[in-house]
């Protein structure tokens, strides 16, 4: 678990970086300020900003707009802004149950090329040789400048870039980070993708402070959860991993982890495609996996205090009719009191979010933005 934003200015003991951060965190957040009002607002003094100012002009991530319209005495100050395109951020998303996703990003998160690459039988070694093929293709179309590669990845992902466990690609302990790392010689940054998403909604979305669950459904389910300024990741990086929570052991279906009622199992993109191809009534199949999810994420809620839960997946299946009924699943199992004020929607941007998860990562990584 880790701040996600730096709020205080460095002490004699910090380095330069953190006080670029809080700086460069400070024009990305409240937009283009002079130099005295940078200064006045994180606490740093103006030779440290003045300093600081002009090296990321001299690399170009910043520029001057021209001056100030404010009224003040004295000459008039000068604007300077963060330069959104001067870097691109190539990001992949390897969540989807039938393709890999992949786009060209700048700073603010705004997709400049986006390409796609069909999965079908690829696992493992296979899988990891898409990525990187999909990595060179829009590393050739980036028109500035590459500050690194963002990856999201289903399952457990450790903080070094290492996929741990996850089942659906076939990836065990395989360092993804290294892998794209060695081959394009630039930074990576891997993270899991309901982590990711969780990440982006902090960062480009509205919100209120308060603690956002995300919850990501396709090959399998996954959960990314800030609770007000920090991300829970947990000590084995496996906080948010509730597909392998059995909600219901008496079902037959067998999950891809060996065991019978899992989440992932019931709620999953495919699990749910062939119970509707084959006829079943599509409510009681919504209802159903409503249910299930509400009992796994209904702990998380009562013990966290989440206010918010935004679900992410396919709109075919995870409507506003799943919303619906997951509220009232989870009405069912919690205390009217911890609930009441629960909003659970469907992000309707779900798409953007799981390429924007990984550029998040890059930027906090790289540039001290979150």
């Amino acid at each position: 678990m880790a701040d996600l934003r730096i709020t205080t200015k460095a002490l004699p003991e910090h380095n330069r970086l953190r006080n670029r951060a809080l700086l460069l965190q400070s024009l990305f957040h409240d937009g283009p300020r002079s130099r005295a009002d940078i200064a006045r607002g994180s606490g740093l003094n103006k030779v440290t900003v003045s300093s600081i100012v002009a090296d990321l002009i001299e690399q170009g991530i910043l520029a001057e707009l021209g001056h100030s319209t404010d009224v003040r005495v004295g000459k008039p100050a000068t604007l300077v802004a963060i330069d959104d395109d001067s870097r691109s951020i190539i990001s992949l998303d390897l969540s989807d149950t039938l393709s890999f996703r992949g786009a060209v990003m700048n700073l603010r998160g705004r997709v400049v090329h986006q390409k796609r690459v069909d999965i079908m039988t690829e696992r493992g070694a296979d899988a990891v040789a898409k990525a990187i093929a999909l990595a060179e293709e829009l590393l050739a179309l980036a028109p500035a400048p590459v500050l690194g590669i963002g990856v999201g990845s289903p399952g457990v992902v450790d903080r070094e870039g290492v996929v741990r466990f996850a089942p659906h690609l076939g990836l065990f302990d395989t360092d993804l980070r290294r892998a794209l790392g060695d081959r394009f010689d630039l930074p990576v940054h891997v993270v899991n993708d309901a982590n990711g998403m969780a990440l982006a909604v902090h960062t480009f979305r509205e919100n209120d402070g308060r603690s956002i669950l995300i919850v990501t459904i396709q090959r399998g389910a996954g959960a990314g959860l800030i609770v007000g300024e920090n991300l829970i990741d947990g000590m084995d990086f496996t906080a948010g991993e509730i597909g392998h929570v059995v909600v219901d052991p008496r079902r037959e279906t067998e999950c891809l982890c060996g065991r019978a009622g899992c989440l992932d199992a019931i709620v999953a993109v495919p699990a749910l495609r062939r119970r509707l191809d084959a006829g079943e009534e599509r409510m009681h199949v919504i209802d159903d996996a409503a249910d299930a999810l509400a009992a796994a994420v209904a702990p998380i809620i009562s013990l966290l205090g989440a206010t918010h839960v935004v679900i992410v997946g396919p709109e075919d299946v995870y409507d506003e009719d799943f919303a619906q009924r997951t509220r009232v699943h989870l009405a069912e199992r919690t205390l009217p009191s911890t609930t009441s004020s629960i909003g659970v929607d469907i992000a309707s941007d779900g798409a953007l979010l799981a390429l924007q998860g990984p550029l998040v990562a890059v930027l906090s990584a790289e540039l001290g933005i979150s």
